[in-house]
């Protein structure tokens, strides 16, 4: 049976890595993609959804498959208010995570940081280790 994968972050550097690689893949007949801005992709296998990542609620429909890849992200200096950020780098792949359970998706990947701590006093380690504790 050939398999459907979901990605979140497929404009960015790994995210876009990993939608080629998906692309090749003979084992992977459809991709979704869930992101704020269309993804300039040539690619039958490719279906694209956009919207607001922060009300992933919204794509709950669309939202299956046999794998989930989160490869969501962003920079101090593309959001500089922490409140904006911590939505994105945790809130987004938790929504994620907790659609992915709901909708019976039962393998979720998520890329994180070298260094992620929940008890971190590094807002960004501390970011990362708290949406890892989340699943």
């Amino acid at each position: 049976m050939k398999k459907t994968a979901i990605i979140l972050g497929a404009s960015g550097l790994t995210g876009n890595l990993l939608l080629q690689k998906l692309i090749e893949d003979n084992r992977y007949e459809s991709i979704k993609l869930f992101s704020r801005s269309k993804i300039e992709v040539q690619s039958n296998k490719v279906t694209q959804f956009i919207g607001n990542l922060l009300d992933l609620e919204q794509f709950k429909t669309d939202f299956t498959a046999h794998e989930v890849y989160c490869c969501i992200g962003t920079t101090a200096k593309k959001t500089p208010d922490k409140t904006v950020y911590k939505q994105i780098d945790y809130g987004i792949p938790v929504a994620a995570a907790r659609l992915s359970k709901e909708n019976n998706i039962n393998t979720f990947l998520v890329i994180s940081a070298l260094g992620a701590n929940a008890k971190s006093s590094v807002f960004y380690n501390k970011t990362k280790g708290e949406m890892e504790m989340i699943y």
